[in-house]
């Protein structure tokens, strides 16, 4: 029986991420002596979470992991005292951890785990629920330095390099949505949500580059293709969409060729 063949952007870079991560995991796992802590899972769990495609999105994952649980110890080890592992407790130490992310304008991923960290609290170990916490958040923070190491010297990926592949994709997807429009084909869905997809892609690596820059790590300045491509993209999909309720006529012909114009102008800009 033949395998099926590995896609090659899996082998460039999934399998890199997949590298990185069990690496992450496992250098936080032993540098928190393995199997003599048992709050070594949290450092592990932390450096693989930590890992991810750019390293800006690795900052931001650290700062997620690093404030929520800030969020879940104050809850969870003030209501503890009060409550216990009760549903009541429990109810309430999880709202005020996500109260207290949300007033400080941390956003609901952070939230999420701030009350992973307040349950845990509450139920397994309200007994020495200060003790816990503690040990809980050294641990996540040799996961944080773990990863954030391995982000950097493993293989690091710029948010730059990020942007350039997603405005590749995205020139790509308007491509084929552009030809099915003048080919008339009947199903176009699959062929937006590609390009939709591609377009997030393209605003999350621009995200990644401003916050590169904020921690001083990146210097190079943007491609001046990003905020073409965002507009030639959303106006294709426009286009698209209004396609689905009438007959293609004169007006948007003459509109799909100027976009095929632009769309030529950008991916000739790349070489």
């Amino acid at each position: 029986m033949k395998l099926p063949s590995i896609p090659q952007r899996f082998r460039d870079v999934q399998w890199r991420y997949c590298v990185k991560v069990g690496l992450a995991a496992g250098l936080g796992y032993l540098l928190t002596r393995g199997g003599e802590n048992e709050y070594a899972i949290y450092s592990a769990m932390t450096a693989a979470l930590i890992v991810g495609a750019t390293v800006g999105e690795d900052f931001q994952a650290s700062g997620s992991r690093a404030k929520g649980t800030l969020a879940g110890m104050i809850a969870g080890v003030a209501l503890s005292a009060l409550f216990g592992p009760s549903a009541l407790g429990v109810g309430l130490a999880v709202a005020a951890t996500a109260l207290l992310a949300l007033a400080l304008g941390w956003g609901i991923p952070v939230a999420r785990v701030g009350v992973t960290v307040c349950i845990v609290t509450m139920v397994l170990h309200g007994v020495h629920a200060l003790e816990y916490d503690l040990l809980r958040a050294l641990n996540t923070l040799i996961g944080i330095a773990v990863g954030l190491a391995v982000s950097f010297l493993v293989w690091p990926v710029r948010g730059r390099d990020a942007l350039e592949r997603a405005m590749r994709r995205a020139l790509e997807s308007a491509a084929k949505l552009l030809e099915g429009l003048a080919t008339g084909e009947r199903d176009l869905r699959p062929a937006q949500s590609n390009l939709y997809d591609a377009l997030g892609a393209v605003v999350k690596a621009g995200k990644e580059i401003r916050l590169e820059r904020r921690m001083g790590i990146e210097t190079a300045a943007l491609d001046p293709r990003g905020l073409p491509v965002l507009q030639l993209g959303l106006e294709l999909l426009a286009v698209a969409l209004a396609h689905e309720g009438h007959a293609p006529g004169s007006a948007e012909r003459q509109s799909l060729e100027a976009l095929r114009r632009r769309l030529d102008e950008l991916a000739g800009s790349a070489h």
